[in-house]
């Protein structure tokens, strides 16, 4: 894993997911990453996401931030830009609902189903080519409409190539339902990972200043 060498003290979590990854074509995955803001969950998921590229994975991803948490499909839209110029595959009630909901088309979404199936099939015709890491981070501050898109799509990946990995400050009963996800949750890290960092990036630090 070529982000090992940045991250320190999780092996315990980077194993679980490597394990996700290397099952990935048997059964699909959902991966929880819990923890106080700081902690290193983002740093966690970029190491998969690293290991999944390695290994010729596609990998999607989105990211929710406070100042789009009122946009409706903000998420989505970040997450299926790279996999829109396959829509025109989709069935044209799918089609037409999520180019609307993405802002690609003048038309009204009366249907949400079709928005999540839409999703739902692209990322499905994505895996197929190849195995698929799914990477939502900060899954608390996601819109609303695409955590419940995304939730749809988390429930319906145990069969396909397809591993999700989700951040999360904590728990995600608000933002994705009754998901059931893996859960890694991370603590502070150890004296010598702890060490170890501070080690990597002010070597020359007053050893006063170091333990403290």
């Amino acid at each position: 894993m070529r982000a090992d060498v940045h991250l320190h003290g999780r092996e315990s979590e980077k194993e679980r997911l490597r394990t996700a990854l290397d099952s990935v074509d048997e059964r699909g995955a959902r991966l929880l990453v819990l923890g106080d803001p700081g902690i290193g969950k983002s740093s966690l998921v970029a190491a998969a996401a690293t290991l999944a590229r390695g290994r010729g994975m596609a990998v999607l991803t989105t990211s929710g931030v406070p100042s789009e948490a009122h946009l409706p499909f903000a998420g989505l839209h970040q997450m299926l830009r790279p996999v829109m110029k396959h829509a025109d595959d989709l069935p044209a009630s799918q089609r037409d609902s999520l180019l609307g909901a993405l802002g690609q088309a003048d038309t009204d979404v009366d249907d949400p189903m079709s928005v999540a199936l839409a999703a739902l099939n692209l990322v499905r015709d994505r895996a197929a080519l190849g195995p698929l890491l799914l990477v939502a981070e900060d899954v608390h501050w996601l819109d609303r409409l695409t955590a419940e898109v995304l939730a749809f799509v988390a429930r319906r990946i145990d069969a396909d190539p397809i591993v999700l990995a989700a951040t999360s400050r904590g728990p995600v009963g608000e933002a994705l339902g009754d998901v059931e996800f893996e859960e890694l949750r991370l603590g502070p890290l150890e004296d010598d990972a702890g060490g170890a960092i501070i080690d990597a990036h002010a070597p020359g630090l007053d050893p006063t200043l170091r333990d403290r």
